[in-house]
């Protein structure tokens, strides 16, 4: 194995099956913390993509646990004033400096952390989880990022059974459903990797970019972006629907190129939303959506992740972006360069604490 971006997405099938086998076993801590501290609102902290896993997880988790689950930058900490408090600290590398010192100016609250090293800064200094998701040795994250999102959602699921704010039968309709989304990750990545092959000549030229999405899609944009950005090493953004109307929409041109998250046709925005993708084509040749709407059938159009429930198509909707963010620089004269700039900057500002083993 070569360690690549690619390898880790081609691993994400097997990956989130693992977790979801071990799922009782890895989140029993989590239920008894929860059991024992009752708390009123939970905390989800961590920076990047752990940050935006937290963001799609957490109403997820609300709606689950039927509390508040606020989603916070390790380094932008809001005021707790809930001393019922729960705080998760989530870091894939077990080693941001940022979010090592969350958990020492917060470790007066109950707390767990999730971690995906075996041997970390974060682990050695307080109790933890594993993410079961293996080391991600390229950089950017791909099966760090689903995974993390994933071991969030079976805490929830497991302890809201266990609490009892879910049936048993809805349970068993949620495991069944989850279970028919990560079997259908292989042929969704190979999906994906075809759509990739039909729009790379275009893609090559990708000089900015938004991602634009609603709900679940939302999330995902955030996340997109960022992989775009920091592999692709161009200006990119993710935004919601509705805010990305309120002036980000402005920046539309020949040269935006624009990927969109779609809604379902029940969605109450639907029209509108599909207009705006309409209006951005008639500007930009380099316009994509993922989500399958019966009235994109171009080779632009990727449909993916329909037989899924919204909360789901989190592990299909990722792959676009990752799969650009996986090819598009070897192509470029980019391949190697994110990984540079980041270990100047990190010898610099100290990004990663380094951990003694």
């Amino acid at each position: 194995m070569n360690h690549t971006m690619y390898d880790y997405i081609l691993e994400q099938p097997e990956v989130l099956k693992r977790i979801f086998n071990y799922r009782k076993k890895d989140t029993a801590i989590f239920t008894d913390l929860f059991i024992k501290n009752m708390p009123n609102r939970i905390f989800l902290i961590g920076s990047g993509s752990s940050l935006n896993a937290a963001k799609a997880a957490a109403p997820v988790m609300e709606k689950l646990l039927n509390i508040e689950v606020t989603p916070a930058a390790s380094s932008a900490m809001t005021v707790i004033r809930d001393k019922k408090s729960f705080l998760i600290f989530i870091s894939q590398g077990g080693n941001s400096t940022n979010t090592v010192a969350a958990i020492k100016a917060h470790s007066e609250y109950p707390h767990i952390a999730l971690t995906g090293a075996q041997s970390c800064v974060i682990n050695d200094i307080t109790d933890h989880m594993l993410i079961r998701c293996g080391e991600e040795k390229a950089g950017p994250k791909t099966k760090g990022y689903v995974s993390t999102f994933f071991l969030l959602y079976c805490m929830a699921l497991e302890t809201a059974r266990e609490f009892g704010t879910i049936s048993e039968s809805g349970y068993l309709e949620i495991v069944s459903k989850t279970t028919d989304a990560v079997e259908r990750m292989t042929e969704n990545i190979r999906t994906t990797l075809s759509w990739f092959q039909d729009n790379v000549d275009e893609m090559k030229e990708i000089e900015k970019c938004v991602v634009v999405g609603k709900h679940i899609g939302q999330a995902v944009a955030l996340e997109s972006a960022l992989k775009i950005q920091e592999t692709l090493l161009i200006p990119a953004a993710g935004y919601e629907y509705e805010e990305f109307l309120h002036g980000p929409n402005m920046a539309i041109d020949e040269k935006m190129a624009g990927l969109y998250l779609l809604p379902q046709r029940s969605d109450a925005d639907y029209e509108r939303f599909t207009g705006l993708i309409r209006y951005h084509r008639s500007k930009s040749p380099y316009v994509y959506t993922v989500g399958g709407g019966d009235d994109f059938n171009t080779d632009r159009d990727l449909k993916i992740g329909v037989a899924d429930r919204e909360v789901f198509r989190i592990f299909s909707w990722s792959l676009p972006s990752q799969v650009m963010g996986a090819k598009i620089p070897g192509l470029t004269g980019k391949e190697g360069r994110g990984s540079i700039i980041f270990k100047e900057l990190d010898a610099v500002l100290d990004i990663k604490a380094k951990h003694q083993s």
